[in-house]
């Protein structure tokens, strides 16, 4: 049986919890992690039995490592990335994949140029509810997505990632969090192709960034998409409705429920609960998927190429809540 080497680059809390899953699949083997802060990189690596390392360019070096996993703080992945393909490393890269469409382009290009593969982590669209969700809208039961509304609020408060507090680091509420839901949202309705966006910040002092945010998205089949998201509610929710062609369905992240109802009121409402323990684990999911990419061909789950979409979408809304006017999106 084929192996893939991996090391882990990044080994705070999301680091270590993929790095953790690799021993589920046969085919992978962690056998080095790093960071640049040395106790954290010794602790894990002591924690996982393989050696610790605090330059990538050390682990890069290592002919018996094939791919990398960067899970770094956002504003790191670009570079990264860039060196792990030029080492001819294949790359898992957690989402957001970079900051601008040209830095994901110019990633794009160096894993072709190197012959590797480059998967962006954007794993919700995989975790349990919303692997549901997709799969009731592939199955055309609901028929097509005419129009979606997604709120996800929560309170960071004095947040432990210390990182969270600069949009230097993370680049802002859309590409720390709400990048998940517009890929989503792409994967049901495909391409957006405008967004218009408010932000603002009047209550999280300790930020420097927005702390909520209003995307109305037209995609390109003609759906439409309201996206509201905040980190300043001690109040959270994570919940949705879509209205298709055929029925209408709705779910709360939270509870882990859905409900659908194909036709009209007078159609029987089919209610569904959906946990953990229902599917694999998406982060399992994906890396598993990138593990059989690398090995044997097999088409990924998650592309470059959507990892790419989702940041023409952020960087449009940014432009869109500077201006005040709704910004056009090119598809690629």
């Amino acid at each position: 049986m084929p192996q893939l080497g991996f090391a882990l680059i990044g080994c705070g809390g999301m680091g270590r919890s993929e790095a953790r899953l690799l021993p589920q699949i046969p085919e992978a083997k962690l056998l080095a992690v790093c960071d640049v802060q040395e106790q954290a990189a010794r602790a894990f690596g002591e924690e996982m039995g393989v050696p610790a390392f605090t330059d990538a360019a050390q682990v890069f070096a290592r002919p018996e490592i094939g791919a990398v996993m960067v899970t770094t703080p956002n504003g790191l992945h670009t570079q990264l990335v860039l060196d792990a393909a030029a080492a001819g490393k294949h790359i898992y890269c957690e989402k957001p994949m970079a900051f601008t469409v040209a830095e994901c382009d110019e990633m794009i290009a160096a894993a072709e140029r190197a012959g590797v593969r480059l998967m962006v982590g954007q794993v919700l669209r995989l975790l349990p509810l919303f692997a549901r969700i997709t799969e009731l809208f592939d199955s055309g039961v609901l028929g097509r997505p005419l129009a979606v509304q997604i709120s996800r609020l929560g309170w960071i408060g004095d947040p432990t990632a210390r990182y969270r507090l600069s949009k230097a680091v993370t680049g802002g509420l859309l590409y720390d969090i709400t990048v998940h839901e517009i890929d989503l949202v792409a994967r049901l309705c495909g391409p957006a192709v405008s967004v218009y966006a408010h932000m603002d910040r009047t209550i999280m002092t300790n930020i420097d960034y927005e702390e909520t945010a209003v995307l109305q998205l037209r995609h390109q089949s003609g759906a439409v998409a309201s996206l509201f998201e905040s980190i300043a509610s001690p109040v959270g929710c994570f919940r949705g409705h879509i209205i298709a062609e055929k029925g209408t369905l709705s779910f709360d992240h939270g509870a882990g429920t859905l409900s659908y109802k194909v036709g009209d009121s007078k159609q029987e409402t089919v209610s569904e609960k959906v946990g953990p323990k229902d599917r694999e684990n998406g982060y399992l999911r994906e890396l598993r998927s990138f593990t059989e990419w690398v090995l044997y061909d097999r088409t990924p789950l998650l592309t470059a190429k959507e990892g790419r979409a989702a940041i023409a979408v952020t960087e449009a809304a940014y432009a869109s809540a500077r201006s005040g006017q709704p910004v056009e999106i090119a598809t690629a």
